[in-house]
């Protein structure tokens, strides 16, 4: 009975080691969740790590490069059973993301090869030249230069659309050659305001930056000069960063009717001032109607600044 109590400690034993040595097995492999693939092929150590051998085995190819490719937990458990690998899903959400590793030329690039070719075409001025969204790209493989030139360029009668040949990484070596339409429109700086401003609120250089419009946005009226924004005040609440027409602003009023005010007469031998009472509202510049408080005559005054103003004629 002895030697059959040890023989079942003995299985017992073995059985749980080989659980334990299987556990610790699995626990060391898993996954990548995202891998960079560097060639043209994806190996088995792409995947997974923790390979104790293997590593290196092609098992498919790579995705273009800046491509994603999307392994799902039925594929990689199709791959780990394969292989003869101790490594299961944890659960249906695991996926391995493999992306091929490649040289991007950005939309700032190309659009700064367009501009020179444009240039060079005798197209001046200020202008924005908008591409299909699907060109704002250009991928080459991982060990390629980031590299592009222009090899033929067409504009239109009307000079507002062009056609454009880009080659990548150069003429000699054209991996990428991208044949484009693209459009170009004319652009016009205008001032704003970085902020809100209500009425009665001065503008001051500080609220003001520029932005740039499309021309076939422009509408009349509409403030090109800074120098017209400042000192004055917005007639109702202005948003920030529109363009702002000349009827939506005003001078700030510096004189209110029935406000007693200072009357300024310089004749050139002397200067002479003495109160009297504004009977307008008035800006600066404004010529409003005032009346002498001593001898209570109607006067015309311009509007000096505050709460003063100066003599035109007496009536």
């Amino acid at each position: 009975m002895i030697k059959n109590m040890q023989g079942c400690l003995l299985i017992f034993i073995i059985f749980f080691s080989m659980l334990f040595l299987t556990a610790i097995s699995c626990y060391a492999l898993g996954i990548k969740e995202n891998s960079i693939i560097k060639g043209n092929t994806i190996k088995l150590g792409d995947i997974f790590y923790g390979l104790t051998r293997d590593e290196d085995r092609i098992i498919g190819n790579a995705p273009q490069p800046g491509k994603d490719m999307v392994l799902n937990a039925r594929t990689l458990l199709r791959i780990a059973r394969a292989l003869n690998l101790p490594w299961r899903p944890s659960s249906i959400d695991d996926k391995v993301i493999l992306r091929r590793d490649a040289t991007i030329i950005k939309y700032d690039k190309i659009k700064e090869a367009i501009y020179t070719a444009l240039y060079n075409e005798g197209i001046y001025g200020d202008y924005e030249i908008s591409i299909p969204a699907h060109y704002q790209q250009i991928i080459l493989p991982a060990n390629e230069p980031a590299n592009l030139s222009v090899t033929n360029i067409n504009i239109g009668s009307n000079r507002n659309i062009f056609e454009i040949t880009l080659v990548a990484p150069s003429v000699e070596n054209p991996i990428q050659q991208v044949k484009l339409k693209g459009q170009i429109e004319q652009v016009i700086h205008v001032p704003v305001l970085k902020n809100n401003i209500e009425n009665g609120r001065i503008i001051r250089p500080s609220d003001i930056e520029t932005i740039t419009i499309k021309e076939k946005n422009f509408s009349k009226g509409i403030i090109v000069d800074a120098n017209k924004l400042i000192g004055m005040t917005a007639k109702r609440i202005l948003i920030a960063g529109r363009p702002i027409k000349e009827m939506e602003i005003i001078a700030p009023q510096m004189i209110e009717r029935g406000a007693i005010i200072t009357l300024s007469l310089n004749n050139g031998m002397m200067n002479i001032s003495t109160k009297v009472k504004a009977l307008e509202n008035g800006a600066k510049g404004d010529v409003i109607r005032v009346v002498n408080l001593s001898s209570n005559k109607s006067l015309q005054a311009i509007v000096t600044g505050n709460n003063k103003v100066s003599t035109i004629n007496a009536n």
